[in-house]
């Protein structure tokens, strides 16, 4: 049988949680309060792409693979955090998210989450934190992946292959790109 946790013992998992350490005890106990505990075995989906949305999810233990069609996004492990904040209730999920192995997740619906924010600003300022560092870290991951394939076209160019010519950019506009030579230079100071 899966074991179910105490109000405290949710509490104080919340608590352990670094982006939601600084929020006080109390908005945490009343989140713990309406948190769905969610078991999963390997293989099963915790949510699907197109499926209703469920809220945030909090790895109590265990492994959970986020995907977007095939590509893998994010492994989630213990005390990590994911939920799609920027849709509505009814708005379908926009990643999978499968069990690796045996996982234990809190869950809390969208609307707890919202309402958190507007009762305890430190909730909010956590949460805009934690995307904002998340942002971050994606951002270097685009550069480190611009820098590789920069070196790659210079490879190719090396060999006497003309490489492929870059696409216009993502569909709300194409994305001012400096050439290779003052990239390096900017990366620099």
């Amino acid at each position: 049988m899966d074991e179910t946790l105490t109000l405290i013992e949710k509490t104080a998992f919340l608590k352990s949680v670094s982006e939601l350490a600084s929020i006080p005890t109390e908005a945490l106990a009343q989140l713990a309060a309406r948190a769905q505990e969610v078991h999963v075995d390997p293989g099963d989906l915790l949510f699907g792409e197109g499926d209703p949305n469920r809220g945030t999810f909090i790895v109590l233990e265990g492994l959970i693979e986020l995907r977007k069609g095939a590509a893998l996004v994010r492994m989630l492990r213990e005390r990590m955090v994911f939920g799609e904040l920027f849709l509505e209730h009814d708005e379908p999920h926009q990643y999978t998210a499968v069990a690796t192995q045996h996982s234990h997740v809190l869950n809390l619906e969208a609307q707890d989450v919202m309402e958190a924010m507007l009762d305890y600003p430190e909730f909010g300022v956590a949460v805009v934190r934690s995307l904002a560092l998340r942002n971050h870290r994606l951002t270097e991951r685009v550069l480190e992946v611009e820098r590789l394939l920069d070196r790659f076209h210079g490879a190719l160019k090396e060999a006497g292959i003309d490489p492929p010519a870059p696409d216009d950019g993502p569909a709300d506009g194409p994305v001012e790109r400096p050439a290779p030579a003052q990239r390096g230079a900017d990366d620099r100071r």
